[in-house]
């Protein structure tokens, strides 16, 4: 396929992308045809934080093909070198299926979330990445981004059958200050 004919591919898939807030009845849609479904407690407990306003989400839709990306904002945690709910937020769980990467609708979500937070009079974006991501690092850094520390990527939760999963994903926290 010539470079012409790819970049008009791209262009089309982007007409018809549509990024918006996520609803309620997005919630099964966010376990991707199961490759998610461990996090389902994780995704309900989100919607229920959007609920009470400490957090926001998007997702990215394709005609005709459904959900394709995804992007959670938390504003206010108990780490607030994470999110401090008036000027810090963590973004999370940004995903875009692998054969819509790289056409331009991972930069239009973040250029949403960053439009939310610099309308709310947030002045700074952090997140964590996992330190084998060179893509994803890639991608920040050149959105702004800077790595500001190291973080042993060490968490747990509830996954949908009950049971306690831990995970060990050293990560880079990286940050990004928000500018007008």
């Amino acid at each position: 396929m010539t470079d012409r004919k790819i970049e008009v591919s791209a262009i089309s898939i982007l007409e018809n992308v549509t990024i918006r807030r996520l609803k309620k009845s997005d919630l099964p849609d966010l376990e991707w045809d199961g490759e998610y479904t461990h996090f389902r407690n994780l995704f309900l407990n989100l919607y229920k934080r959007i609920l009470n306003g400490t957090a926001m989400a998007w997702i990215a839709e394709l005609i005709g093909m459904g959900m394709i990306g995804q992007i959670f904002l938390q504003l206010n945690c108990d780490r607030p070198e994470l999110a401090d709910g008036w000027n810090r937020a963590y973004m999370y769980s940004f995903r875009i299926k692998p054969p819509y990467r790289s056409l331009g609708i991972g930069s239009r979500m973040l250029d949403i979330v960053e439009q939310y937070l610099l309308s709310k009079r947030f002045t700074r974006m952090t997140l964590n990445v996992a330190r084998d991501n060179t893509d994803a690092i890639r991608l920040y850094r050149r959105r702004g981004f800077e790595i500001v520390a190291e973080e042993p990527g060490i968490w747990s939760y509830v996954d949908h059958l009950g049971s306690w999963r831990t995970v060990h994903e050293p990560s880079w926290r990286m940050e990004k200050l928000l500018h007008l």
